[in-house]
């Protein structure tokens, strides 16, 4: 993880702004259900950064978080954290301390009735633009000598001929392509994660499939921030709109797109290394 001198650099607060109203967007086109499992996601993969962090003992202080995240104010849990750095917090506190026990406490919260589905919502969104804010801090933990990507088809899309046409064609190019596979969202994360590829290509087939392209690019997000993600198929032709919004880095309708927005890829995680 990078680390800061001043607090502008480590708080991007136009992207945190941007971030929000672009998942504003996103859920006001997604049904109530998978709204909430979004909300679900970003709480537990949150959370599951810091399990050794005590809630107990810094209870004052998340538990003002919390409130901040879900009150009036759209930037009060933003201006909090940006306080905590300003006083000395290290990034690490950030995301292994204060957002970790923030996603932790909130799911009680929810769990026991004292927050409601709109609050849990709303401040999961806050949570996820506050680390979308940093996400310019992070580079892959790995940096390729050779061109090579991870790909794969989002969980529950049955037409997964083009993502393994398109491995082929791309090996053939000259990259090392891992192509993944697996039959729920919780198992394909973690083949992906094990890979520890810099990039990341999803495909997914269609309008069916933005539920769980959504949902899986929150989750690479939160555990893998310094991969790059190119989304692809025919997807991109149905909701190039909204696949714009889900910070995705490129997208490809096609081959030849994808040659293209490989090597812009490529190019980014070479250019981390210079």
């Amino acid at each position: 993880m990078a680390s800061a001198d001043s607090q502008p650099s480590v708080f991007a607060f136009d992207l945190y702004q941007r971030s929000q109203e672009d998942l504003r967007t996103l859920k006001s086109r997604l049904p109530e259900e998978s709204v909430a499992g979004l909300a679900k996601e970003v709480l537990l993969r949150v959370a599951g950064k810091s399990e050794a962090f005590s809630i107990e003992e810094h209870a004052p202080q998340i538990e003002e978080l919390c409130n901040a995240l879900i009150g009036d104010d759209p930037d009060a849990g933003a201006a909090y954290v940006r306080k905590v750095l300003a006083e000395g917090a290290s990034l690490e506190d950030v995301y292994l301390g204060y957002l970790a026990g923030a996603a932790r406490m909130l799911g009680k919260w929810w769990e026991n009735d004292l927050a409601s589905f709109s609050e849990v919502t709303i401040g999961t969104s806050r949570m996820y633009a506050i680390m979308r804010a940093m996400r310019h801090l992070f580079t892959s933990a790995v940096q390729p000598d050779t061109k090579s990507a991870v790909f794969a088809a989002v969980p529950g899309d049955t037409h997964t001929l083009g993502v393994r046409m398109a491995t082929d064609i791309f090996n053939k190019d000259g990259w090392d392509i891992d192509l993944k596979s697996a039959q729920t969202h919780d198992e394909l994360l973690a083949e992906i994660v094990s890979a520890n590829a810099a990039i990341i290509g999803l495909s997914a087939a269609g309008r069916h499939s933005l539920d769980a392209l959504a949902r899986l690019v929150v989750a690479l997000r939160i555990v893998n921030p310094g991969a790059y993600i190119l989304v692809s198929g025919q997807i991109v032709n149905e909701t190039e709109d909204l696949i714009s919004i889900m910070d995705v880095d490129e997208v490809a309708s096609d081959i030849p797109s994808g040659r293209i927005a490989l090597e812009n890829l490529w190019e980014r995680t070479q250019a981390q290394t210079s």
